[in-house]
């Protein structure tokens, strides 16, 4: 298998991110996943490290 050129797979880098934002930008295209849990565990650790860092300036 030959390599790319650099050239050739910027193009292909380029095309591949146009054919996505198309995607994504259709209606109804985005899954509909509760994310909730996820920003609930991403609050939780950073409360949690803002409470590690304020005890420890303390401490």
């Amino acid at each position: 298998m030959s390599e790319l050129s650099p050239r050739l797979r910027d193009e292909i880098d380029d095309q591949v991110a146009e054919a996505l934002d198309a995607y994504l930008a259709e209606p109804g295209r985005l899954p509909r996943v509760r994310t909730w849990p996820l920003w609930l565990a991403i609050t939780l650790t950073n409360i949690a490290w803002l409470l590690v860092v304020v005890s420890e300036k303390q401490g």
